[in-house]
């Protein structure tokens, strides 16, 4: 298996999924992690995103969390988000205004 520059690891148990994002969740790997999100993941159960110390992060995985948000609240499931960010990536997410997803 190639040394991909973002990790995806997607696991359940009885009562919840568990999607776990790192490394470099940003445009230029997006359609290959949403990808991923489609083939594992499905909103019978709630979830839990955990995202793992990333590189970098830009919109469009912000948008892919939305996205993966909204499709489970319109099944009736629970999100959960955790993070843990570098203090810059805090900082930048928080200016542009997308605190509210991932802090």
């Amino acid at each position: 298996m190639e040394d991909l520059p973002y990790k995806v690891v997607y696991s359940e148990s009885a009562e919840k999924s568990v999607l776990q994002f790192s490394g470099q969740l940003i445009i230029n790997y997006i359609e290959n992690i949403t990808e991923i999100v489609k083939e594992k993941v499905s909103a019978t159960k709630d979830l839990d995103i955990q995202v793992d110390n990333p590189d970098s992060v830009d919109i469009t995985f912000i948008q892919l969390v939305l996205s993966i948000k909204k499709t489970y609240e319109l099944a009736g499931k629970e999100v959960n988000i955790t993070t843990e960010l570098k203090d810059e990536l805090k900082t930048l997410i928080g200016n542009s205004g997308f605190s509210y997803v991932l802090y």
